[in-house]
């Protein structure tokens, strides 16, 4: 990658003293109200942002912070299909040319060296991918700004970027990570977003910044250059894709070879037969405005997408055997695929699908739209003659009934490499969790999702969600008392405590206490009640607050009296906000106290030391002897 770094520096040092003057505050504020501001904005656009800001509880702010994490969350979940926290990848200073930079290994945000290390440790070949954005609430497209965009991208991967901030040397040293260890067979993909609230009318001159730019991104050789993305977004992307991101799945489908299945007290219907490739397609793939398939959209499976591996032997195996029989033989050597639907609305041989997911059939799906759209990649021109072609087995089944949804998940998948922490949710324990969080007051109430996007199309806030391997977590550092290996290990911690957490006779009280004192937290650092440098030590709070809680104990070798005495007083810190706080602060005094001791500063070493059995271990004895 090009670029000087002392040409970088000069510019840099400008925006960095114009942003850290009070008259340089000024000045950057009042170009926003002059570019359009909130007052402005497209009107559409701006109801959204305000939806987002009350289900996100994010504070209200008079600028275009929250507009940048909107605009990430829209094409993160909305167009790319990834569920990921948008405050994850939005970038919290004022860094040169970039809003928002997100690193994904396995669908998983990774914000530094250590988490990229603790990814790939257990993976062979994983996908990598590379996501940058830059937001502006103008409805203009201004040359320079997306000059300046392009720039920052080329000096974080030549690495003038650095002493930027903290956050953008830890992602550069996670990128260095990646490439040092663990580019495998593919290169990591890379996508970039220059957002605005306008409308993109192609200008000649944007159009070729734009092909100059890709055309070095391919040139640098270090990424897979059939999905690189270098997008221009406008107003209507955004409100498409914010739809998409917050409503129910819907497609409609023709099934002109099926069968009605045979009746079950748990099913409103149910079909089985063979459909072809075309139709199947439509259940999965993503379009632009103009039609045009452009990806894969992950939300709609079970499992994870990114286990699929296109040059495994296996897969090129199948590929070549249709290419040589054009696929006619497809439907006699493949399993199919499985459907749930929550609605099916039937027309003849037409199907209305609404909330659906595939749960069997990923590696299926995969291989037919490689097939279909070719080792072009996204975008190129389908093969219309393998679309219609091929026919694939699939079973299609309309139920509103949880269990039996989940019993049918279990079933197709238990001879598929399915993540363990996606059947340990559909426990019979979780399912009464799930029913006690959400029954409480509007206060208390917490959303288990032991479904991916259970709640997408919910009136509820999203904060409250609580997804699987986050409550695993906060369980191994609240009750556990593991806050060195929830992080990193919790999967570790799942199969050593398998028989000793989530049980059916536990109480589900606690659990929701754990829940809770997680929501609260994160409430305190998304309203900025307490500092989001904080987070670092995130499970180390949630550990201490479970020790002075239990005195220190296994809370599940106690009397049921006492657990849910350990539950109320949990909920009880939590409604209090100063109390909270107050609790939250002791904690870090205790941190900051042991890290001097052992004289590490930096962020880097500092998250290592927290990683170590010894910091734990010193750190539960200060907590214990304060309870004295």
């Amino acid at each position: 990658m090009s670029g000087s770094a002392g040409e970088v520096e000069r510019g840099l040092s400008g925006e960095r003293k114009l942003a850290s003057s009070n008259h340089g505050s000024f000045i950057l504020r009042l170009h926003w109200l002059c570019q359009g501001g909130e007052s402005l904005m497209n009107p559409v656009i701006r109801a959204q942002l305000k939806e987002f800001i009350k289900y996100h509880s994010l504070p209200p702010a008079a600028d275009d912070s929250n507009f940048e994490v909107y605009s990430i969350f829209s094409v993160m979940s909305g167009l790319l299909g990834e569920s990921v926290d948008p405050l994850e990848v939005h970038l919290k200073g004022n860094e040169f040319g970039l809003d928002g930079v997100g690193i994904l290994i396995q669908g998983e945000i990774v914000k530094n060296a250590r988490d990229v290390s603790d990814k790939i440790s257990t993976i062979k070949n994983p996908s990598i991918e590379f996501v940058f954005f830059q937001s502006k609430t103008s409805a203009s497209f201004d040359y320079g700004d997306v000059s300046k965009f392009f720039d920052a991208i080329d000096y974080f991967f030549d690495e003038s970027l650095k002493g930027e901030s903290p956050e953008i040397d830890d992602l550069i040293r996670a990128k260095s990570e990646i490439y040092d260890k663990s580019t495998g067979r593919r290169n990591p993909k890379i996508s970039c977003y220059y957002i605005s609230t306008g409308n993109y009318e192609k200008p000649a001159k944007l159009e070729k910044l734009r092909s100059e730019f890709r055309a070095k991104l391919e040139q640098s050789n270090i990424f897979d250059n059939k999905t690189i993305a270098v997008e221009f977004i406008g107003a209507a992307d955004l409100q498409e894709w914010y739809r998409a991101a917050t409503s129910a799945i819907e497609v409609d489908i023709d099934f002109p070879k099926s069968v009605v299945m045979p009746n079950n007290k748990n099913v409103e219907e149910a079909y089985i037969g063979y459909i072809d490739a075309k139709n199947l397609l439509r259940l999965y793939t993503i379009k632009d405005d103009n039609g045009s398939v452009i990806g894969v959209n992950r939300l709609v499976f079970f499992d994870n997408i990114r286990d699929y591996d296109d040059k495994s032997k296996i897969n090129v195996s199948i590929k070549d055997s249709v290419f040589a029989d054009g696929g006619a033989e497809f439907v006699f050597r493949n399993n199919g695929i499985t459907v749930v639907s929550k609605s099916i609305d039937r027309t003849g041989d037409k199907f209305k699908l609404e909330d659906y997911q595939i749960v069997n059939g990923c590696q299926t799906s995969n291989i037919i739209y490689d097939l279909v759209y070719g080792e072009e990649g996204p975008g190129s021109v389908p093969r219309t003659d393998l679309a219609e072609t091929i026919q694939v087995p699939l079973r299609l089944i309309g139920s509103r009934d949880d269990e039996f949804v989940s019993s049918i998940i279990v079933g197709t998948n238990r001879q598929n490499p399915v993540r363990d922490e996606q059947f340990w949710a559909l426990r019979p324990f979780m399912k009464s969790l799930e029913e006690y969080c959400r029954s409480l007051d509007a206060e208390e109430a917490i959303y288990l999702e032991r479904r991916d996007n259970q709640y997408r199309d919910s009136d509820v806030e999203r904060t409250r969600i609580m997804q699987p391997q986050i409550l695993m977590k906060a369980i191994a550092a609240c009750l556990l008392f593991q806050p060195h290996r929830a992080a990193r290990d919790y999967r570790g911690i799942l199969t050593e405590y398998e028989n000793t957490i989530f049980l059916d006779d536990h109480d589900v009280r606690v659990y929701h206490a754990v829940s809770y004192l997680y929501y609260r937290l994160e409430f305190l650092w998304r309203n900025q009640r307490i500092s989001s440098e904080s987070k670092t030590f995130r499970y180390y709070i949630l550990a201490a607050i479970g020790i002075r809680m239990t005195s220190n104990s296994n809370v599940f070798s106690l009397k049921k009296s006492k657990i849910s005495g350990v539950a109320s007083s949990i909920v009880a810190l939590c409604r209090n906000e100063e109390t909270f706080k107050e609790e939250v602060e002791s904690v870090l005094q205790v941190i900051d106290e042991q890290l001097a001791k052992l004289g590490v500063s930096g962020q880097e070493r500092i998250r290592d030391a927290i990683r170590s059995d010894a910091f734990a271990v010193a750190f539960r004895d200060r907590v214990v002897a304060s309870l004295s």
